[in-house]
């Protein structure tokens, strides 16, 4: 019999084997994964590049515009034509229109074959006319549009009236018609509009919030071809040059205003720009406030033509423009010195080194003189010297080597500054403010030991300390 083969399993012993290049990758992740850790763990340092600049703290409103206005009705029915151009000073007496009370004569005129062609000089004033508007039309000011509009029809008419004149006369000599045509003078002298608003009895002091948001306002165009009924207005009058625009403002704007009318001892004057005609003038002005807000009015006795058909103007205030060096605000920070007066600083050995004596005792409680090398930060105009903490003890004293008068250091004052990185690390500039808005400081240029154009600097002050090293950093 052959021999019975045994059913016992023995289980087979797999060797073990190190995986070394398994255990050198999950070194390498793990090291990178700890990098990646303390680096965003790590502040981010943005960097900022001083530059040179002017800054104008201009401040944009809208402002209504009042004036002496005064709306001359027609005394018939009738088609009007006119013999003065818009914003055209006119005298007492003097012819403005004349009334056709059917048409027919108008008619006549269109029938009588008279040349009306534009002559080459009226063609180029009116090009010049649509380049002007083309140079300064922007999509946001549609209203720019229509009174672009208005003013060529009515370019066009004044001197379509002014072809139909020369043969007005003939026409009324060989067709008995005259007594349909009237001229009409005015018995006040004035500057001619041809717009109305509604507006022109309103006065200053009735001013509303509600009339800034111009949602119902509309400006009517008075000089057409169209027939116009006996007592609808056939034109307005500017019957006098001084006129007066209120500013809407916010809360800080009045607060600014205010407190610069407060503070002078005569009428208080602003600097405030026409944003349409690009116009800076000086004007007076009063501050109000009302319930519904707070309001500025500004006196002009100049440039009522500019605006002859302007209800409400985009104005920007100029309160003021600074020119040095711009600073994020972020960037500044605090740094306390001791001060010390200017006059107890010294050269000392053979370096040349500016420095201060100090006291101080050796073991047998004898004085001695040490010379300590100190570079001042800022000396004010009355003499005072800043210096860095780091270099002396509170309470120390120092002493003047051309008088010997003593001096304990003590007093402290703060300068603000900026921390400059231009060599890797983080030195203390000092920065003399301006003028300051939300985000930036203008801050003076050419100071010892202060900011300096292109200077590189940490955009945000509390994210380092004072001799830091910088490593990383994004620009700005």
């Amino acid at each position: 019999m052959g021999r019975r083969r045994s059913k016992k399993v023995v289980p087979f012993r797999i060797p073990f084997h190190l995986n070394i290049g398994g255990i050198a990758f999950l070194v390498i992740f793990v090291y990178i994964c700890s990098i990646f850790i303390v680096y965003m763990k790590k502040p981010h340092i943005s960097v900022y590049e001083v530059l040179e600049k002017k800054i104008s703290d201009n401040n944009s409103c809208v402002g209504m515009v009042f004036r002496e206005e005064t709306i001359v009705n027609t005394n018939n029915d009738g088609y009007l034509n006119f013999y003065y151009g818009d914003g055209t000073k006119i005298a007492r007496g003097a012819k403005v229109y004349t009334l056709d009370e059917t048409g027919e004569i108008y008619n006549m005129l269109k029938e009588s074959n008279i040349d009306n062609s534009l002559s080459k000089e009226e063609r180029e004033m009116l090009w010049d006319n649509i380049a002007d508007f083309r140079s300064t039309y922007s999509k946001n000011q549609y209203q720019s549009v229509s009174d672009f509009i208005y003013d060529i029809d009515n370019s066009l008419l004044e001197l379509s009236n002014s072809s139909m004149e020369k043969n007005m006369k003939k026409i009324l000599e060989n067709n008995n018609v005259a007594n349909l045509y009237h001229s009409v003078k005015t018995d006040t002298s004035g500057i001619i509009s041809y717009s109305i608003d509604g507006y022109e009895n309103t006065k200053p002091e009735d001013v509303t919030s509600e009339m800034f948001s111009m949602k119902d306002y509309e400006k009517k165009q008075l000089r057409s071809s169209e027939k116009v009924a006996k007592g609808e207005a056939a034109y307005k009058l500017i019957t006098d040059e001084n006129w007066s625009l209120v500013l809407n403002l916010s809360e800080d704007l009045y607060n600014r205003l205010l407190s610069i009318e407060k503070e002078s001892e005569k009428t208080p004057y602003i600097s405030i720009t026409f944003v349409k005609e690009n116009l800076s003038v000086t004007v007076p002005f009063r501050t109000f406030t009302k319930k519904d807000g707070y309001y500025a009015e500004v006196t002009l006795n100049n440039y009522v033509i500019h605006f002859i058909n302007d209800r409400f103007l985009d104005v920007e205030i100029n309160l003021a423009t600074v020119e040095g060096l711009k600073i994020p605000n972020t960037a500044i920070i605090e740094k306390e010195f001791y001060t010390v007066p200017v006059s107890y600083f010294t050269e000392g050995g053979d370096s040349g080194d500016t420095g201060l004596i100090q006291e101080t005792y050796d073991k047998s409680g004898e004085v001695t003189f040490k010379f300590v090398q100190a570079d001042t930060y800022y000396v004010s105009e009355d003499g005072t010297a800043y210096v860095d903490k780091e270099l002396f003890s509170d309470g120390v004293w120092i002493r003047n080597q051309e008088t010997q008068d003593r001096y304990q250091i003590a007093k402290t004052k703060k300068l603000k500054g900026v921390y400059n990185i231009n060599y890797g690390y983080c030195l203390f500039r000092i920065v003399k403010i301006l003028y300051k808005n939300e985000e930036y400081s203008i801050v003076q240029s050419g100071l010892e030991n202060g900011a300096a154009n292109y200077d590189h600097i940490v955009v945000d002050a509390t994210t380092v300390t004072e001799d830091a090293m910088i490593h990383n950093y994004k620009g700005q």
